[in-house]
């Protein structure tokens, strides 16, 4: 009759421990989600260089907001158009790449960056961050515009090297 008691308070304990842990996890979960025609959910994450971006602070410019990885060809070849295409126009003030390396070793991107000469910021995800996008593959690409309002969400690979593309975004993102 004893063991069966206290079997009964010892699952009883573990369903009130597992309910509250449960319970906490819920109350902390992420609440935010990216969502077209909305403000873009803000984030601060570290390039690969050790500088902090913020979304927020990119108010005013038009921002790309690209997740990629090393190992995925497509976005590889999608990098090479992005940096293609700030070699052709050159840098802008009021027009952003960001790139977050998704699921990916830092050290990997970084020999990636500097192999192909890179200079758009390569932030490294915190995993949050991908989460609130809604991340399921890669490459994904937000469009946000110059208000910090997020337009549009393309998955799979641009070439953004197109002379058509970027041109485009500006008249329908200012």
């Amino acid at each position: 009759m004893k063991k069966n008691v206290f079997l009964i308070l010892f699952v009883l304990l573990a369903l009130i421990v597992t309910g509250s842990i449960l319970l906490k996890k819920g109350k902390t979960s992420i609440k935010e989600n990216a969502q077209i025609g909305l403000p873009a959910p803000d984030f601060e994450l570290k390039d690969i260089n050790g500088k902090k971006w913020s979304l927020k602070d990119l108010k005013g410019k038009i921002v790309i907001l690209n997740f990629w990885a090393s190992w995925c060809n497509d976005c590889k070849v999608e990098k090479k158009s992005i940096q293609a295409y700030l070699n052709k126009n050159g840098a802008s003030d009021d027009f952003v790449f960001l790139t977050v390396l998704y699921k990916d070793n830092p050290l990997t991107a970084t020999e990636i960056a500097k192999k192909e000469g890179f200079t758009f910021p390569v932030l490294i995800d915190d995993r949050v961050t991908s989460t609130i996008y809604g991340i399921k593959g890669v490459p994904e690409t937000f469009l946000i515009d110059k208000k910090g309002i997020l337009r549009h969400k393309i998955v799979g690979p641009v070439d953004w090297s197109n002379p058509h593309i970027v041109p485009h975004l500006r008249q329908v993102l200012s």
